[in-house]
């Protein structure tokens, strides 16, 4: 078994045609058959049902997980082979969600400009689904988004922030920035803006049972964007209320411009972020100072 057999394999089931997996390899149909064959020796059984469309068998599954691993495995060898103990050089690649993504981003890239000035910070978005691939695939070093999107797969390293309150924020002078005991009825006589992947089922049931019946909370949002920052500038600039993680209007409390309603009883509401790498992987330095700024940042006081 070598290296090249594994990568052939790998195009092979990413384009599930031996003719598209030949071309793309610049290699003869033959010999991306006697590669594969060979591969399939050496593990000690078959990866493809060639008779089944090119699927994976029991052993394809487990071989394709850790054949992935050993490609990102690879790529880092070589690519920290050019980062200097000192963070003298390279780059770092973050995949964020939109909450993490209005949390992390400005703080993120002012201290790597102001502590490593010679690391590139390359910071992305997309859907749970695109990230999750990207990561597999070494286009992103890490991701850091709500736990719900990510799934139980073995070759995933979760490592769990803090929980961080959700709750209603006004901006000053609001007519609700004085209430304690924030009534659903008072509530819907104002837009609410609330981010497009932050409304769970569970948050959605607990602010139900927390309002009473009849309520359904859905009907109050008017406003959904995955642009978090959009949404409470909204909030700053107009009678419109949000509804989010707290942390990413804190700026704008402590400068007076937002309040958080603070309400009686508590809402005890939450949410959990994860930062995501692949199960193995070995960290290159600067990935690990970022993962502490990212944990640092994650973690910083709601109110």
């Amino acid at each position: 078994m070598n290296l090249q057999q594994l990568e052939h394999f790998l195009v092979l089931v990413e384009t599930r045609s031996f003719s598209r997996a030949a071309a793309k390899l610049h290699l003869t149909q033959p010999a991306l058959s006697r590669s594969i064959h060979a591969l399939e020796e050496a593990v000690g059984g078959r990866l493809l049902e060639r008779d089944k469309g090119k699927t994976l068998t029991a052993l394809g599954e487990l071989a394709l997980v850790r054949a992935r691993r050993i490609r990102v495995e690879l790529a880092e060898l070589c690519r920290s082979a050019t980062l200097l103990a000192d963070y003298a050089g390279g780059s770092v690649r973050l995949g964020l969600g939109p909450t993490p993504t209005a949390i992390l981003s400005l703080p993120l890239l002012r201290e790597m400009m102001q502590r490593y000035p010679a690391v590139k910070l390359l910071l992305s978005g997309g859907t749970p689904e695109m990230q999750l691939q990207e990561l597999r695939d070494g286009a992103v070093d890490a991701l850091v988004v709500h736990r719900n999107h990510i799934p139980a797969d073995p070759d995933l390293h979760l490592r769990f922030f803090p929980r961080t309150p959700l709750g209603f924020v006004v901006r000053a002078g609001h007519p609700l920035a004085s209430e304690s005991v924030l009534e659903f009825e008072a509530l819907r006589r104002y837009a609410v803006a609330a981010s497009g992947r932050a409304m769970s089922d569970e948050v959605m049931h607990r602010l139900n049972a927390y309002f009473g019946p009849p309520v359904h909370f859905v009907e109050a949002i008017q406003y959904q964007s995955n642009d978090i920052r959009a949404l409470v500038d909204l909030v700053r600039t107009s009678d419109t209320v949000f509804f989010g993680v707290l942390q990413v209007a804190q700026p704008m409390i402590q400068r007076g411009e937002l309040v958080h309603i603070d309400m009686r009883p508590a809402l005890e509401l939450s949410s959990q972020f994860v930062f995501v790498t692949l199960e193995g992987k070995t960290l290159p330095p600067a990935l690990l100072v970022l993962r502490e700024l990212c944990t640092e940042y994650m973690s910083g006081p709601a109110d």
